[in-house]
């Protein structure tokens, strides 16, 4: 390349690159209050290939709220930015009076999250299964906690499914590593 000027890397020698600003954590809360019977639900699936696949519709009376930004927002970004998170730290919290949350915790983290991924080429296909109930260490002081450690890539085409047991709060705590396409 002749009469081109040539480009060099500003990083200086021991140098990194400039940090992205990457989010540590976000968090979210599902929330099943008034419902008498477990329900599947579907978290991202921002490109909602696991919906339309398996025409799936969720009940109605599921809320999901983002906490930590509002959880359409969480799910735009997403769609444009693929999250890379190892650890998830569930809580869980009782809105029936007469159960306990250990009781209903118990019962959530036995519960499986799987996660499937879709493509324009194929039906939404289950890439692995997640257990809540495999927690980092049992020593945990409170029951309806649960922290528990997976390498897990979030795009537009994930789908992170599971039941949830009726009546009671999740909320989720996801420790995200890295975000996969982001510009500053």
């Amino acid at each position: 390349m002749i009469n081109r000027p040539t480009v060099v890397p500003t990083v200086e020698a021991g140098g990194s690159l400039p940090n992205l600003g990457t989010d540590k954590y976000f968090a979210l809360k599902v929330s099943t209050a008034g419902l008498s019977e477990a329900v599947k639900v579907v978290l991202f699936d921002g490109g909602r290939g696991y919906q339309l696949g398996f025409n799936f519709a969720m009940d109605p009376a599921v809320n999901i709220i983002g906490l930590t930004a509002q959880y359409q927002f969480i799910l735009n970004d997403i769609v444009h930015n693929a999250t890379f998170f190892d650890v998830i730290k569930q809580r869980v919290v009782s809105l029936d009076p007469q159960i306990s949350n250990d009781q209903v915790a118990l019962s959530q983290f036995a519960r499986p999250i799987k996660v499937y991924d879709s493509s324009k080429g194929s039906e939404p296909r289950l890439l692995k299964t997640i257990y809540p109930d495999m927690g980092i260490h049992e020593g945990q002081y409170q029951l309806s906690i649960n922290t528990f450690s997976d390498h897990t890539i979030i795009t537009n085409r994930t789908a992170l499914v599971y039941e949830q047991e009726p009546d009671c709060e999740v909320l989720f705590g996801i420790y995200q590593k890295a975000e996969l396409g982001r510009k500053q």
